[in-house]
């Protein structure tokens, strides 16, 4: 037969017990002191001038305050403590909540109560699911992982021997779809290598090979890169860029500037217009790549780095819906933000901020 644990009384309730147990001491204390003393203190009174009884009735008032505001002041200390005592786990389940919504399954959050409270079985509870799903987040990576790996190999197989097809002697209808073929392997290879590098990064908490570049020259060059496809659309580029040194992992600032300025590409009109602006403030970078094309309404807007999302299915068959999600994750690691502002029809705007203090990571 098990035993019972006796309970015991949190330190509220002890430090309420106490606080009655000395209030009702000073009140008998009180009260025999008053049965004692009150006659000859009444005669004592009577006999005194009228100047005096009015200073001493002055001097019992003053008392009267101090007694009530120091009991008051130590009960609204121990009401604040008791709130703030119970609404800590709180504030602190409040936070783990939201950072298992951002997608950071490695919350633990402290019990700090021994007993088998409600409150220390949610917390519990909490730390088991997030425990639970950091684990499933786990084998879902490593699942995409490997059968990306797996499909890597036959789809460059596929691509290449496409390729070759269309090098021979081929009927218009067959070249047709021999170039299908080759720009849907193509598509399929950009997917893989965006997953694989996703996967990497999400598992990435240290970026390595640093190096020391002027971040305007990589933003420039990025811009050249894509020269074809803003010229095949007649995009005007309006460049403002401040010399910059930086120190960062430069092949993964490279992916920043490459595949948001391939978004703004994409999603203008012809005879558009991209702004492209760097600039220093408090040692912070801030990079801005604004387009004026078809922007993003609030549904699209909310879930813009999220994998795999597109909110424009006439572009669906462009992208994978990785690429955000890749540039969300290099700036997370490079200790910057990214936010955007976006309106149907009128455009969107990325602003990215890095430190430009030495870091672990960037």
């Amino acid at each position: 037969m098990s035993r019972r644990k006796a309970k015991t009384p949190s330190l509220q309730k002890r430090l309420l017990l106490y606080i009655l147990v000395i209030l009702a001491l000073s009140s008998f204390f009180s009260i025999v002191i008053i049965a004692n003393i009150l006659p000859v203190s009444l005669e004592f009174f009577a006999s005194l001038d009228d100047e005096v009884k009015v200073g001493v009735a002055r001097i019992l008032l003053v008392y009267n305050i101090v007694s009530m505001g120091t009991a008051f002041a130590l009960s609204a200390h121990l009401i604040y403590f008791s709130i703030n005592r119970t609404l800590k786990p709180i504030r602190a389940m409040t936070e783990g909540t939201k950072k298992v919504s951002e997608g950071d399954f490695n919350v633990v959050i402290p019990i700090s109560d021994s007993r088998r409270t409600e409150l220390a079985v949610l917390t519990e509870s909490f730390n088991k699911m997030a425990r639970e799903l950091s684990l499933i987040n786990m084998l879902n990576n490593d699942f995409i992982n490997n059968v990306s790996h797996e499909f890597k190999t036959p789809i460059s197989s596929i691509q290449g021997f496409a390729t070759v097809l269309l090098g021979t002697d081929l009927t218009e209808e067959q070249k047709e779809y021999a170039g299908i073929i080759v720009h849907e392997s193509e598509r399929l290879t950009r997917l893989i290598t965006n997953i694989l590098s996703l996967t990497k990064l999400e598992n990435q908490v240290i970026v390595p090979e640093q190096e020391q570049f002027l971040l305007d020259e990589q933003i420039r060059h990025s811009v050249l890169l894509l020269q074809n496809e803003w010229t095949n659309k007649n995009i005007g580029m309006n460049i403002g860029l401040t010399r910059i040194s930086c120190i960062a992992n430069a092949q993964l600032t490279q992916q920043i500037w490459h595949n948001l300025l391939g978004n703004a590409i994409k999603f203008s009109s012809e005879n558009g217009r991209i702004d492209v602006s760097c600039s220093i403030q408090d040692r912070t970078a801030i990079v801005s790549i604004k387009d004026y094309g078809i922007g993003m309404d609030r549904t699209t807007l909310a879930h813009a780095f999220d994998k795999f999302y597109q909110g424009d299915s006439s572009h669906a068959g462009e992208g994978n819906g990785l690429g955000l999600s890749l540039v969300h994750r290099i700036v997370e690691l490079c200790g910057g933000t990214i936010d955007v502002k976006s309106e149907p029809g009128i455009g969107s705007e990325f602003i990215v901020k890095l430190p430009m203090i030495p870091m672990s990571s960037c």
